[in-house]
């Protein structure tokens, strides 16, 4: 957004919203998009593969927890897009989905298509 003000002459008082200087610059936010489907991209790899990677993703690293508030997985993380995405899926059948690439690759192509992602 900082890059696009600049490219407008967009002066920080003018008080335009990120909307607007979208509509402006006739684009739409495609960077979380891409952020996530590559999110995706890569836990499903992960996840198929068995490793260090993998016990860490899922979280089963022994030791003592933390002190305070419990800290956001990825997998939470990655579960909670996909269920605002329209799909709801949990846990464990997103897991099962990551064993089959092309079930994988259409799941990643339905939920990163959405308008509202």
């Amino acid at each position: 957004m900082w890059l696009l003000r600049r490219i407008f002459r967009i002066a920080w008082t003018e008080k335009k919203t990120n909307e607007e200087v979208l509509r402006l610059a006739e684009t739409d936010r495609s960077l979380l998009r891409l952020i996530r489907k590559r999110q995706m991209e890569f836990f499903g790899q992960i996840n198929r593969h068995d490793g260090l990677e993998k016990l860490m993703l899922h979280g089963k690293v022994e030791g003592r927890r933390a002190r305070g508030r419990k800290r956001q997985t990825f997998m939470n993380s990655l579960s909670r897009f996909i269920n605002t995405s329209n799909k709801s899926l949990s846990k464990l059948e997103i897991l099962r989905q990551t064993e089959d690439r092309k079930a994988w690759k259409s799941l990643i192509v339905d939920v990163c298509t959405k308008p509202d992602t």
